[in-house]
Order: structure tokens, then sequence, then C-alpha cells
């Protein structure tokens, strides 16, 4: 008889494993009660890290020690007493902003908030999910569970023993954001129809020239047509294409905030970005020079080291063959 290979404590099998008892002892509970929350907050950190350690374990292992990343590829320790150390749950999700496709911002600031209240509650004499709403988080949670459980090829059903429930609340966000975002360009439309027309001109000249000026993604407001910006964070790997004279770097950004200065209107989250039609994906553009960029001594620098009489790194070699 083989013996069946026991799986790595780090790996995302044994990690998704866990936090299917997880959510089993979670599910026990109904959503108003306060162990359910305390349940769904463990949970949701081994789908991180079981999200993580798909890509590969060693992003799990601390940096401060190289055994760790020995470990997370599964050798054996090389020295006594030696514990096996993984990054914190807020690099974690850190990671995953960054390199996991619909992991916003929003999301990832949800999951903060979630394992706050986590450790306020194991770690203090707070209650922290004593009575907690569950319009403030459930929605969220589910939210960041799907999209960390499509990154391993898995669905909420994969997880949930009520997915329809779950897709329901993720589904319920968007509507929310939509009358949310709905509302409030409304308002800022108003305000501006009643702006009179040298107002008006001077708020749009102040927002062309405040546009131009800044960084950000430029678009057209949807209150008052003005220039305007949208932010966003990276997200995605970075391409470099190597010129003759000129690197060029590109990266997807997903919006994350908008700003009009003409009208005042500000919108924050992908959520009321997407829902009011300024949710698109973008890509940001840096330019270097090759010198610039590799590190590079410029010929102007170096006519200028020749002019101050300094000595060349390496005497002249006349031995070629």
């Amino acid at each position: 008889m083989t013996a069946k290979p026991t799986q790595h404590a780090w790996s995302s099998e044994a990690l998704f494993s866990k936090a299917l008892l997880y959510v089993e002892e979670m599910e026990r509970y109904t959503a108003d009660d306060w162990q359910f929350g305390l349940w769904a907050s463990l949970s949701l950190e081994l789908i991180a890290r079981a999200s993580l350690s798909h890509i590969s374990p060693t992003l799990l292992a601390s940096r401060k020690d190289w055994r760790n990343v020995h470990h997370a590829l599964g050798r054996p320790p090389t020295s006594l007493g030696f514990t096996p150390v993984s990054v914190a749950t807020n690099e974690v999700m850190s990671i995953l902003k960054e390199i996991v496709p619909g992991f916003t911002n929003e999301l990832f600031e949800s999951c903060i908030k979630h394992s706050v209240r986590r450790n306020a509650e194991l770690h203090t004499g707070e209650e922290a999910f004593a009575g907690l709403g569950t319009s403030s988080w459930l929605p969220q949670y589910y939210a960041s569970c799907k999209v960390l459980l499509e990154s391993m090829g898995k669905a909420l059903g994969d997880l949930f023993d009520n997915s329809k429930a779950a897709e329901d609340l993720v589904a319920s966000l968007q509507d929310t954001a939509a009358k949310a975002v709905e509302q409030d360009i409304e308002k800022h439309k108003k305000v501006w129809e009643n702006k009179g027309p040298a107002e008006k001109e001077a708020s749009l000249a102040q927002a062309i020239s405040w546009a131009s000026r800044h960084a950000g993604h430029r678009t057209k407001c949807p209150a008052c047509s003005s220039p305007s910006l949208i932010h966003g964070s990276s997200h995605g790997d970075v391409s470099t294409e190597v010129g003759d004279e000129v690197v060029v770097q590109k990266q997807r950004m997903l919006p994350s905030s908008f700003e009009c200065i003409a009208c005042n209107l500000r919108i924050s989250g992908l959520s009321k970005l997407t829902a009011c039609g300024l949710g698109d994906a973008f890509t940001a553009s840096s330019r270097f020079s090759v010198a610039e960029f590799f590190g590079l001594h410029t010929d102007e620098e170096l006519e200028e080291a020749r002019a101050e009489g300094a000595e060349p790194p390496f005497e002249d070699d006349f031995n070629e063959y």
C-alpha cells in the first residue's frame, strides 16, 4: 500500500480545505449572530491565503528569513528549532490587490476592516461582531470570496451551501452603488445648471487648466461635461518596451476615484464608477531615457566628467587580437 502524500500546510489545497471547515462552522449560525461574523473573518483570511498560494506558496513566506521561502518550496528545515513564518494578513491582501484581477481597492479595504474586527474580537475585550449589521460587511465578504475563488478556478458554490443568496448579495452591491451615484450626479448637475454663464466659463477654464497639469486619466464629467480626472491603482504586470533612446513602461490601471473641480463632483470606488460609465480600465505610461532606466551615464555626464579632469575608470587597453 502506498501512503498518501501529506499536503503542505501552505498549499492552496490545504488552506482551502480548512476554509471549508470554517465556513461550515459559520453557516451553523444565522447572519446576525456574532459567531457568524467571527467565523466569516477567519475563513476570509484562509481563502485569501489559498488564493495567493495558488499563484505560488512562496508569496506567503515572510521575507525576514530565507528559510521561510525554503519551507514554502516544500523543503525540509536546515536548522534546529526552525518555525516557518508567513506574511501578515494585511500583506496578503496588499499583494492580492495588485495581482488578482477584480480584487479592487474597495474589496481590499473591506477585507482589512473585517480583519481588524477579528483582531479586536480575539485580542481585546471588545465585542467587535455583536450587533454588527450585515449590510455593512456581508455583501463585500461574499464579493471578495467570489473574486478570490475565481482566481483559483472555483465558484461560490464550491464554498457556500447557499451560493444563490451569496450571489444575490454580491449583485446588490452594484444596485446600491448605481442608485447612490445617480443621485449624486443629478444633484451636482442641478447646481451646475443654476450657475450663470460667466461663472460656468470661469469654472470650465479652471478645469481645463487643472486637468492638463495633474496626473490621471482625463475624461468628461457626467454632471457638467467639463474636463475631469480619474485616478486609479496599478493592477497587473508592467510591460516594458526598450527602444534605441527611450524605454516605455505601461501598466493597467483600475479606476478608484473621480474628481471634477468645475462642479465639485467626486466619486470614490470602482462599483460607483462602473455604475455611471467611468469604470473602464485604462493604461498608464511612463517614459525614460535608456541611460536613466538602466542607470547609465549620459553623454552630457561623461563630457562633464572629462572637463573636470576625471580619470577614466579603466586604463587604455591596446591588447587587441
